[in-house]
């Protein structure tokens, strides 16, 4: 009886030995890289056009044009995802910069290795400083980054982990507290000045026809770059309201812990004809939205012109 129970015990170790032998090493881990890319240019004044091209292992996996206008305009920071790849593919995204009238700005340039069981955080600023004669020529293996050359690839051991909150983790000029946000309305082509309610907006030709008037914004405690406003138009005498009038702008640092948006050209006569709005009272109320979905309001009467320039 012993020794069948011996020889039954060698047979299941036996087979214990072939089963582990045959089974082959552990397959590698999958990972995540989420490329953060964020900038201090202006979205859909210095910057209107993002050509990016995400590839795994040399391969081009995306190959996509994002543009500030049209349907769905791009905002900044930006997620460019690499999702479920097996540890040690190699990732790299390659973004081609373009600003007004189709100028090609700088090509910006980023790749690392996938570790499993881990999702990385590769951050990617497009910076002015890579702009013009002054922008340094880097060679194949570096990128301009922050105006000077820098290594294209970036060890995995060196980059952090990614966090939901990252984009709050920067600095922004516009938000450097939790103060409630605030927006003023008032007027300007090429500059933020201050109105009183009810002081005279001068109606204006458009281009492309249309008359309009220049908005422009001063806001605090909202953020700089991806922010959407929204400007309305209340006209009290014929009780109708302005065709609503949508961008997504960057804002300009101004004294006092202010920033500003100025050059809005708020068209009035979608609705109604030009002759009808001489003279009329208008309340231009102004609402910003930030990415953290914190808003601003202002609001301002303003008195329209009885001539068009």
């Amino acid at each position: 009886m012993r020794i069948a129970f011996r020889l039954l015990s060698l047979v299941i170790t036996s087979l214990l030995i072939v089963l582990t032998g045959c089974s082959g090493p552990d397959k590698p881990g999958t990972g995540e890289v989420i490329v953060g890319v964020t900038s201090s240019l202006r979205v859909g004044v210095d910057l209107l056009e993002l050509h990016i091209v995400q590839k795994v292992n040399g391969e081009v996996r995306s190959d996509k044009v994002l543009r500030s206008d049209g349907a769905s305009p791009f905002t900044l920071p930006l997620e460019l995802p690499f999702s479920n790849l097996p540890e040690g593919d190699d990732v790299e995204v390659e973004i081609d910069a373009v600003g007004p009238n189709d100028l090609p700005l700088f090509t910006r340039r980023a790749a690392t290795t996938v570790l499993g069981d881990r999702k990385l955080l590769l951050r990617v600023d497009l910076s002015s400083a890579c702009i013009g004669l002054s922008a340094p020529t880097c060679s194949d293996t570096q990128t301009c980054t922050g105006g000077v050359c820098g290594p294209v690839y970036v060890h995995p051991a060196l980059i952090e982990d990614y966090w939901a909150g990252w984009t709050k983790g920067q600095t922004d000029i516009c938000k450097p507290n939790d103060g409630p946000p605030t927006v003023l309305v008032g007027k300007g082509m090429s500059d933020y000045l201050p109105v009183d309610d009810y002081e005279v907006a001068q109606l204006e030709a458009g281009p492309q026809g249309g008359h309009h008037i220049w908005i422009a914004l001063r806001m605090k405690n909202l953020r700089q770059s991806g922010s959407i406003t929204a400007l309305k138009g209340y006209i009290k005498e014929l009780d109708t309201d302005a065709n609503p009038f949508t961008v997504i702008f960057t804002f300009d640092p101004d004294e006092g812990g202010y920033c500003k948006l100025y050059g809005l050209r708020f068209q009035l006569d979608g609705a109604v004809k030009v002759d009808q709005l001489l003279g009329k009272t208008v309340k231009v109320t102004a609402t910003v939205k930030d990415k953290d979905g914190d808003v601003g309001v202002g609001e301002k009467w303003v008195k329209l012109s009885n001539d068009i320039l």
